[in-house]
């Protein structure tokens, strides 16, 4: 069983399997069929988790959260049957455990406990593409996960977190009637905001090969709210790069969070961002499976075999380095210019952007300008405020992944002096940011670019190997 594929029962307070010994060692063991059951306010209809038993014959509720009063398991059906409370008094939980203890001869032993809550109900089904956001604490969510955003089937069999940027971001992921299944629960350090975060969500066959995946924008931001948008030549742009938690270069920790992720020209799965805000080392942020285990994503060289559409979809934790036989493409032949699609075309089926927006086009860019204060600001804001026309955002001076290592690296090359580290020579000083446009000439594609310090408007059309990942600002799609 591949278990990358069961987050849900991995995380902290999903159903867990837990065994004991007797006087005799005669085990027992007791198993739920689902991590959680999920009520909406004001829902009084019942629901029932089944469970598993070996060597247990007697069961009770140990216990459960403070306010719910009727639970019961009937040992004939293997079956706990949860009411949700008609209301909350102070100091009851709307959300938190049961579980069920079990005992048998020879001493055998055995608990299980599974998440109960009344908590609120969001389904992304209806919103075709491949990011979706989850912008509201102690959700229950469900995403469609048997089509692509093209509206081809998908033989979906089991889901799982590929990878997600804190641990337990997505928990009680199951697949539900054709439907992905997940919690969102509140910061553990502030329980008035979201755990916030980014994740990738794998569809699985019955073979356990993905099939497609999605990437999940966890943060308090509502794109469609005008106060976060930006409009710069008829486009609206989203005031912050896509996977971006913050929008803001007022601490070490804002800038870290408003870098956002990281694509690389083409491919619609996201890769993490750097793992400090000066990008010393180059090295990535940490990430964890499913299982709350760290992940990495691995470099390969482009050739005949990982250069492809194919093995990108198959491999979304690749990052696939570009060599000189491919032009430093990731695509080993035949580059694509259409997998991210060009203005004035249809949104293309691997565009890494929510429903309603798409990768920003080169002409987005044209003229933005930095402001004479953020000019002044020191290096250590790695960002500029662009403008035009009387509007303005900010951008993250939050350079690239290289094509030629992935690793992460930012720092403006002009008149500049090489250090001896990697960490001397990678700060962060370069804005870059894919475009949906490409350039035939070598196989480049083109981004925005600018760098700190300098006055002129961004280069809206900058050249770039498609194999490097960039941060992506979305547009509202035609």
């Amino acid at each position: 069983m591949d278990m990358k594929r069961f987050a849900g029962w991995c995380s902290v307070l999903a159903a867990a399997l837990f065994i004991s010994c007797g006087d005799d060692d005669v085990t027992g063991s007791l198993a739920f069929d689902s991590p959680a059951v999920f009520f909406t306010q004001g829902e009084t209809a019942s629901a029932s988790v089944h469970f598993t038993a070996s060597n247990l014959n007697s069961f009770t509720v140990s216990s459960k959260p403070t306010g719910w009063d009727d639970v019961t398991v009937d040992a004939a059906t293997q079956t706990v049957r949860v009411t949700p409370p008609s209301s909350f008094d102070e100091g009851e939980a709307k959300t938190g455990t049961v579980t069920l203890s079990g005992t048998g001869g020879g001493g055998a032993s055995g608990s299980a406990s599974f998440f109960v809550g009344v908590v609120g109900r969001k389904d992304l089904s209806s919103e075709a593409a491949n990011s979706y956001i989850a912008n509201k604490k102690e959700t229950h969510y469900l995403l469609d996960v048997e089509h692509r955003s093209d509206g081809t089937s998908l033989a979906t069999a089991s889901v799982g977190v590929i990878w997600q940027s804190a641990s337990s971001l997505i928990q009680y992921l199951t697949l539900q009637n054709g439907k992905a299944s997940f919690y969102v629960g509140a910061d553990s350090d502030d329980e008035t905001k979201i755990k916030s975060g980014n994740a990738l969500i794998g569809a699985y066959d019955a073979a356990g090969t993905l099939l497609w995946s999605w990437h999940v924008w966890v943060a308090d931001y509502d794109p469609s709210d005008a106060a976060n948008q930006r409009s710069f030549n008829g486009y609206t742009m989203m005031d912050r790069n896509l996977g971006a938690l913050a929008s803001s270069n007022a601490s070490n920790e804002e800038i870290l969070a408003s870098y956002g992720l990281y694509y690389q020209w083409g491919r619609k799965d996201p890769f993490i961002g750097p793992g400090a805000y000066n990008f010393s080392n180059g090295t990535a942020a940490t990430m964890y499976n499913g299982s709350n285990s760290s992940v990495t994503a691995t470099p390969v060289a482009s050739d005949a075999a990982t250069g492809t559409v194919e093995y990108a979809r198959l491999n979304p934790l690749t990052f696939i380095l570009g060599v000189e036989e491919s032009g430093y493409d990731w695509l080993w032949s035949a580059g694509s210019d259409a997998l991210w699609s060009a203005p004035g075309t249809a949104k293309s089926l691997y565009d890494p952007c929510p429903a309603g927006w798409r990768v920003a086009p080169a002409a987005a860019f044209e003229g933005l300008t930095p402001d004479a204060e953020s000019l002044a600001w020191a290096n250590t804001k790695y960002s500029v405020t662009l403008a035009k026309d009387g509007v303005s955002s900010l951008f993250m001076g939050a350079g690239r992944r290289t094509y030629l290592d992935g690793k992460y690296q930012n720092v403006h090359v002009a008149g500049y002096d090489p250090k001896s580290t990697r960490a001397d020579e990678a700060q962060p000083w370069v804005g870059l940011y894919w475009t949906s446009g490409v350039q035939a000439a070598d196989r480049l594609a083109t981004a925005a670019y600018f760098h700190y310090g300098d006055a002129s408007a961004v280069q809206s059309s900058y050249g770039l190997r498609r194999a490097g990942g960039l941060p992506v600002r979305c547009v509202k799609a035609d």
